[in-house]
């Protein structure tokens, strides 16, 4: 994951995340749909389109900075907790009578994801420094406690356990139209931030030490970057649950398109992303209908195996394979 510049792809591999992001909103609008245009399609399917736009191209972003901040290709916008945070306070709200389609949820799910992540900073944090590996392991510990909170309320509200687990799973059918404008206006904000980031992102790929010598701040842009990616995750949280995996996915595809540099990186994430989760509800919405999948199931059985295929890769090149018996002679 370097940050060096490398050769500038060529314009057709460049313009293939938006031209992709393009068909698949195209295509999200069409697939069950009775005509064009009807009453069906502007009131439900566009709205929701718009909402798997938003959620995905921000999951996408926020994977991106984390990759780079941690220099860990595994990492995703829920390695440090902020997603079980924002998941807590979204049970939180739902134990306070909020509904799903109101602003208030969105607060108690960002409020969420800042206390989580302001718990594993202080866990981690080592004098004056937060490393980042002990900010990924304090990250797991916390996504556990978050989801411990979240089964606890299961047990003890199981009148309203089966809406709130659906809704957690991942879900975009409550598109409301103010939730969706005040999700949208945040993922804006929140990848436009990471743009204007992106030669701090790219001193991070290549490593802290770098990062350090080319004078960049370190800690405060490290806690920055952080709470950015809080913000983004709990945001999508209220709106569309925890849909996992595809932070993990897609700044790799969009890394092999248009290269390390975040400048082109982000942007291509962000459409990538959009059309990744645009494609997800669509197989949601029509592989088992009249029934409804939970999205987070569909990404998580793309998402799966690749995060399998990534950890066996980190393996070989952390230990490479010994060479074939007679390859060296032995010592007299």
């Amino acid at each position: 994951m370097s940050g060096a510049p490398g050769p500038r792809p060529a314009a057709g591999r460049v313009l293939l995340a938006p031209t992709a992001l393009l068909l698949a909103f195209a295509l999200a609008l069409c697939v069950g749909a009775a005509g064009w245009p009807d009453e069906q399609l502007l009131a439900l399917r566009l709205p929701r389109a718009l909402l798997a736009v938003v959620v995905g191209a921000g999951l996408a972003a926020t994977g991106t900075v984390l990759q780079a901040l941690s220099g860990n290709p595994l990492a995703d916008p829920f390695v440090l907790g902020a997603s079980s945070g924002a998941a807590v306070g979204v049970v939180v709200a739902r134990w306070c009578g909020i509904e799903f389609t109101s602003r208030w949820i969105a607060l108690f799910s960002v409020v969420g994801a800042y206390l989580a992540i302001a718990v594993v900073l202080r866990i981690a944090r080592t004098g004056r420094r937060t490393p980042v590996q002990t900010l990924l392991l304090a990250g797991v510990t916390v996504s556990t406690l978050g989801t411990a909170i979240v089964l606890l309320y299961y047990s003890l509200r199981d009148e309203d356990a089966g809406k709130t687990m659906l809704y957690l799973m991942g879900s975009l059918a409550e598109s409301d139209r103010g939730l969706l404008a005040l999700a949208a206006a945040c993922v804006g904000l929140g990848i436009a931030a990471a743009w204007l980031a992106a030669r701090a992102l790219d001193a991070f790929a290549a490593g802290e030490a770098t990062a350090r010598h080319l004078g960049v701040d370190v800690e405060r842009t490290k806690l920055a970057f952080c709470l950015l990616a809080a913000a983004l995750v709990g945001v999508v949280v209220a709106v569309a649950g925890m849909i996992g995996f595809l932070g993990l996915i897609v700044p790799h595809v969009a890394r092999s398109l248009v290269g390390p540099l975040h400048r082109r990186l982000i942007p291509a994430a962000a459409c990538a992303g959009g059309a990744f989760l645009l494609l997800a509800d669509a197989l949601a919405r029509t592989v088992a209908a009249p029934q409804e999948l939970a999205i987070g199931a569909i990404t998580a059985l793309c998402g799966g195996p690749f995060f399998l295929l990534l950890l066996r890769r980190r393996a070989a090149e952390r230990d490479p394979a010994p060479p074939a018996a007679g390859g060296r002679k032995e010592r007299a």
